[in-house]
C-alpha cells in the first residue's frame, strides 16, 4: 500500500514536495494532484520508472524547455503554449527520437513518450505538481488517473503502483469534472482540439491566433483608427468578415502606453472612421500592460518614442515591436486638431497598413 498524505493535514507542504522528489529520484512512482485530476508520475531519466509506463506525457518545468523537446514546433504551437501554460493543457506534436533532449532519455522512456511518432508535453499550474517538476532532475513522465474526485479510493490500481500518494481533497472537489484539454499540432501548422477539457475551445481559438497590436499614447485616436482600418483590410484580404478573423487565425487589438481603461475613441476618430464606413463607437481604451505586450506576435507603434518605451522594459521583444512607418518616421498625433488633421493621420496610417499587410498574409 502506498503512503497517503493529505495536504490539508500537513504543516509545511515543502516536506511533502521534497519527499516526492526524493522518491522520484530513486525511480519510484508518485501520485500527485494536478489542476485537472490526479496523475501518476515517474522520473523520465530513471529506467525503472520508464518501464512502468506504456504511454506517458512529458511534464516539463517551464515553457522554455519546449524548444529542447520539440525544436521544430510550428509557431501556432508556441503561441498556444505561451498563452495557456502553465495550465491544464497537453500539446501533442510530431517528434523524433534523434532530438537532442529526447535522445538523452533512457530507451524505455523514449518508447513511452514517443507514440506513433508523436510526443505529448504539459506544464502544470498546480502548486505541488509544478514545484515537484521544478525540483526534479529532468522531466517527469505522467499519465492521468481516471477517478471520481468525489469518491477517491486509494486502495486499488493504479494507486498501488505509487510509493506515495499526495492527496488534495480541496483541488479534487473543485475540479471534479475537469480534464486536461489535448491539442494536436501538425507539422504544417494546423491544429486540432482532440479533447476539450478545463481549457475551453474558445480560449484555444484565441490562443492560437497571431496577435497584432497597434500602440499609441492614449489609445483614443491613432491606434484605434489603425486597429479598425487594419481589421477591415485584413478581412478583405482573407475574404471573410471582420468578426471571423479569429477563426482565420488573427486577433487585432490596440492599446496605449499612457491609456486608462474604458475611455471612448475621440469624436474626430469616430467621425473619420464613419467616413470610411467603419464603426469606432464601441471602442474602449486599454493600457499596454506587461501581460498584454508579452502575448503579442507583432506590435506596431505610432512613434519611435513608443517603441523605445516598450523595449526599455522588454528588450527581448525587439523583433516583434516595430514603428508603423517602414521609413522609421513618426505618425503625428492629431489630438487637438480639426478634421483635416485627422483625415491626414488616417490616410497616413492606411498607407502604412497596406505596406505591412503583405508581410502578414
Amino acid at each position: 500500500m502506498p503512503e497517503v498524505v493529505e495536504l490539508r493535514e500537513v504543516t509545511d507542504r515543502r516536506d511533502v514536495i521534497h519527499r516526492a522528489v526524493q522518491l522520484l529520484s530513486l525511480g519510484k512512482l508518485v501520485a500527485l494532484p494536478s489542476e485537472a485530476g490526479y496523475v501518476l508520475a515517474g522520473a523520465a531519466l530513471a529506467e525503472s520508472a520508464g518501464r512502468r509506463f506504456q504511454a506517458a506525457t512529458l511534464l516539463l518545468r517551464s515553457a522554455d524547455e519546449i524548444a529542447d523537446f520539440l525544436p521544430h514546433l510550428p509557431e501556432v504551437g508556441l503561441r498556444i503554449a505561451r498563452r495557456c501554460w502553465p495550465g491544464p493543457l497537453v500539446l501533442r506534436a510530431p517528434a523524433s527520437a534523434t532530438n537532442g533532449f529526447v535522445a538523452a532519455l533512457p530507451e524505455c522512456s523514449r518508447a513511452t513518450v514517443i507514440v506513433d511518432g508523436q510526443i505529448a508535453v504539459r506544464i502544470s499550474s498546480h502548486p505541488v505538481l509544478s514545484e515537484v517538476a521544478k525540483l526534479s532532475r529532468g522531466p517527469l513522465l505522467i499519465r492521468e488517473i481516471e477517478a471520481s474526485a468525489k469518491n477517491l479510493d486509494f486502495t486499488g490500481a493504479p494507486w498501488t503502483d505509487a510509493a506515495l500518494v499526495v492527496k488534495d481533497n480541496a483541488a479534487a472537489e473543485s475540479n471534479a469534472d475537469a480534464r486536461t484539454s489535448i491539442v494536436q499540432i501538425n507539422s504544417d501548422g494546423a491544429w486540432t482540439a482532440e479533447r476539450i477539457g478545463a481549457t475551453p475551445e474558445n480560449r484555444l481559438q484565441v490562443a492560437a491566433c497571431e496577435v497584432i497590436l497597434f500602440c499609441c499614447t492614449g489609445n483614443t485616436c491613432r491606434s484605434p483608427m489603425a486597429e479598425s482600418l487594419f481589421r477591415h483590410l485584413l478581412a478583405e484580404r482573407l475574404k471573410c468578415s471582420p468578426e471571423d478573423l479569429t477563426k482565420r487565425g488573427f486577433l487585432v487589438a490596440s492599446a496605449g502606453l499612457a491609456a486608462d481603461y474604458g475611455s471612448p475613441a475621440s469624436h474626430e476618430s469616430v467621425e473619420m472612421m464613419k467616413r470610411c464606413k467603419l464603426d469606432l463607437r464601441s471602442h474602449t481604451s486599454q493600457p499596454l500592460t506587461d501581460r498584454l505586450i508579452e502575448q503579442i506576435d507583432r506590435c506596431y507603434t505610432m512613434t519611435n518614442g513608443h517603441r523605445s518605451a516598450i523595449l526599455d522594459s522588454h528588450p527581448e521583444l525587439a523583433d516583434r515591436v516595430q514603428v508603423l512607418d517602414r521609413d522609421g518616421k513618426d505618425v503625428s498625433d492629431p489630438i487637438g486638431g480639426g478634421m483635416n488633421e485627422y483625415a491626414a493621420c488616417a490616410a497616413s496610417i492606411e498607407k502604412h497598413l497596406v505596406k505591412i499587410l503583405d508581410d502578414i498574409v
